[in-house]
C-alpha cells in the first residue's frame, strides 16, 4: 500500500530521454581533469487527471554536472578537488514545489603503492560539502503532509584503506 508520508496515485504515460557526456583528460604532466554532465527530459506524457500532462516527473534534475582535477604531486600520492551541481527538483506531480539547485565542493588525498609484487594498498581521506553548505538532498514525492524536503549533511568527511593482493 501507500500508507504513511507518500500519497500515490496510477500517473499514466511518463516519457525519459536525455543525454550524458564524460570526458577524463591529461591537461599537464601530473594533471588529470574529470568532467560529466547529463540531460534528462523525464515528463509526464498524458494527464492522470490532475494537469499533469507536459509537467516534469518528480525526484529527478534536468541537469547535473560534475567537474574534477587531480594532481599527482608525489610518488603514490594524489590531491583532488571537485564541484558537483544539480538543478532545482520538483516535489510534487503538479511541480507547484521544488527544492533548489544546488553545486557543492569536495577536497580530497589518496595514496596507492604496490608491494611484495602482488600486493596493493590503496588509502584516501576526502572532505565532502567543505564550505557546509545549506541545501536540500532529498525530496519525499507527493509527500500527504506537504512535507517534501530532507537538508543534505553538511561539512562531512570519508577515510579509506583497501589491500588487495593479485593472484
Amino acid at each position: 500500500g501507500c500508507g504513511g508520508r507518500t500519497t500515490c496515485r496510477t500517473a499514466g504515460k511518463t516519457r525519459r530521454q536525455g543525454a550524458e557526456l564524460a570526458a577524463q583528460l591529461e591537461i599537464a604532466k601530473d594533471w588529470q581533469l574529470r568532467a560529466a554532465y547529463t540531460l534528462l527530459d523525464a515528463t509526464f506524457r498524458e494527464d492522470s487527471g490532475s494537469g499533469t500532462a507536459g509537467k516534469r516527473l518528480p525526484g529527478l534534475s534536468r541537469h547535473s554536472a560534475f567537474v574534477g582535477a587531480d594532481w599527482r604531486f608525489a610518488q603514490g600520492w594524489t590531491m583532488g578537488t571537485g564541484v558537483e551541481s544539480r538543478s532545482k527538483v520538483y516535489a510534487n506531480d503538479g511541480n507547484t514545489q521544488a527544492a533548489p539547485g544546488y553545486a557543492t565542493t569536495a577536497l580530497s588525498v589518496g595514496y596507492r603503492t604496490q608491494f611484495a609484487q602482488r600486493w596493493t594498498l590503496a588509502a584516501f581521506a576526502r572532505v565532502d560539502n567543505v564550505f557546509d553548505k545549506n541545501y536540500i538532498g532529498s525530496v519525499i514525492v507527493n509527500d500527504g503532509n506537504q512535507r517534501y524536503f530532507e537538508s543534505a549533511m553538511g561539512r562531512n568527511w570519508a577515510a579509506g584503506v583497501n589491500v588487495s593482493y593479485q593472484f
